[in-house]
């Protein structure tokens, strides 16, 4: 399965980049070569890959999926490792430079974009000199192909395949590493100089302290392209559970229209107590989201029941006064939700233990139920109901007052007295 992170990723290669892909099982080789192709691919460049241990008709497959999918525009020329590497001859790093230089100006000349190119060297192990043509190659396409053609590359080295001496060059000689299914900028990379003039160690340190000092300062596209999505996915996520809630609401609305914004309404007085009463900031938005869903059971109850005008039977209220539990059952099925659960289900407690429906008393009563028990009273109040019209601000502070140490906390009390 592909990694949806890479792809991303691989859409942010551009030319002069050279990336090197480290694995231990060939399947993660097969995604990182597809990811690495098909990105190029809707740049519209041409692709030159050049197979190898990598199972082609696998790579194929999965950039047929990803075609049919988004579809592609550039050109892709799979080439055996023979027909590019002359293995029945020796190798030579500069033939193979001169080979992506020549078919980089085609590649532009025909109308493409750039020239992308991967492809692996595990065979050139068999050659004497095989470890030295293999580093020569890949610092001589730092020196004289990137920054000069608009060409990227995706190298491949199996980790089972090559001695630790050659990975840890390969490391030093690419800018960008593919590990563990991300595209990482590489703190140990060494400029070409420092192979050319065979002055690694002073390349190295000055190389190193001058990439940590930038991996401070700035953080890749690639890295950044990861944390946008995320910031997208967290925005997308939040509009969704507000977007479902407040549907919910006009459901809610819809089957007792008295409680239009209503709960916004008790959600916005309950968040400010609470931030009055110097909660933290998951407290605070815990309860908006418990106050803006505590009347959510009501749609259970039967609409001549909610609107009656007159005297409710005992069977009407006892009815009524299973909305907090109706309401609180589906979040107290969910483990982070188990406090917003039983807020709703305790917000008509009453402090003296006479409320519903466990006639809970004091402290007894959770912080976020006495929170929202007086934001809810506050906003029925001073507004219409089907049994009576809505009461001035200061007729519903008297009656707050009045039911203090009775139905509400009074110390509450007192801070919500002092919001206004």
């Amino acid at each position: 399965m592909f990694s949806r992170d890479l792809l991303l990723q691989a859409a942010e290669i551009r030319p002069g980049d050279h990336l090197v892909a480290l694995y231990n099982q060939e399947q993660e080789i097969e995604h990182y070569t597809t990811s690495y192709i098909h990105a190029s691919l809707m740049r519209n460049e041409r692709c030159l890959y050049i197979t190898g241990d990598v199972d082609t008709s696998a790579v194929l497959r999965q950039l047929e999926t990803l075609k049919s999918n988004v579809g592609e525009q550039g050109d892709l020329v799979v080439l055996d490792k023979s027909d590019v590497y002359a293995k029945n001859g020796k190798f030579s790093p500069d033939r193979l430079i001169g080979l992506i230089q020549t078919t980089a100006e085609e590649a532009l000349d025909d109308g493409y974009s750039a020239l992308a190119v991967t492809g692996e060297l595990s065979w050139v192990l068999d050659y004497e000199d095989g470890e030295e043509l293999i580093v020569e190659y890949e610092w001589k396409l730092n020196e004289y192909v990137f920054n000069r053609y608009p060409v990227s590359a995706l190298c491949r080295y199996s980790m089972s395949k090559f001695p630790a001496g050659v990975i840890r060059d390969v490391i030093q000689t690419h800018p960008f590493i593919i590990w563990q299914g991300k595209i990482h900028e590489n703190p140990y990379y060494v400029l070409p100089e420092g192979f050319k003039d065979d002055s690694m160690a002073q390349y190295q340190v000055q190389g190193w302290l001058e990439n940590i000092d930038s991996f401070t300062d700035t953080k890749s596209r690639f890295t950044m392209i990861l944390e946008e999505q995320k910031e997208e996915l967290r925005q997308l996520h939040e509009k969704m559970t507000s977007g479902i809630i407040m549907s919910f609401l006009r459901l809610l609305e819809t089957h007792d229209p008295y409680t239009k914004d209503h709960c916004q309404n008790v959600a916005i007085l309950a968040s400010k107590l609470a931030e009055r009463l110097h909660m933290s900031d998951k407290f605070a938005t815990k309860i908006y989201y418990a106050a803006l869903v505590h009347d959510i059971g009501k749609t259970l109850i039967p609409r001549e029941v909610l609107n009656n005008p007159g005297r409710l039977s005992d069977e009407e209220y006892n009815q009524i006064k299973m909305h907090p539990i109706y309401g609180s059952a589906p979040f107290g099925e969910m483990d982070e939700f188990q406090d917003i659960a039983l807020a709703i289900r305790h917000h008509h407690e009453f402090y003296d233990g006479n409320g519903y429906p466990d006639g809970l008393a004091g402290y007894d009563i959770p912080l976020m139920s006495r929170i929202i028990a007086i934001c809810d009273s506050y906003d029925a109040i001073t507004n219409d109901r089907p049994y009576r019209k809505a009461r001035s601000h200061d007729e519903a502070l008297a009656e707050l007052m009045r039911c203090a140490g009775k139905q509400f906390d009074p110390e509450l009390i007192r801070h919500f007295s002092d919001l206004f």
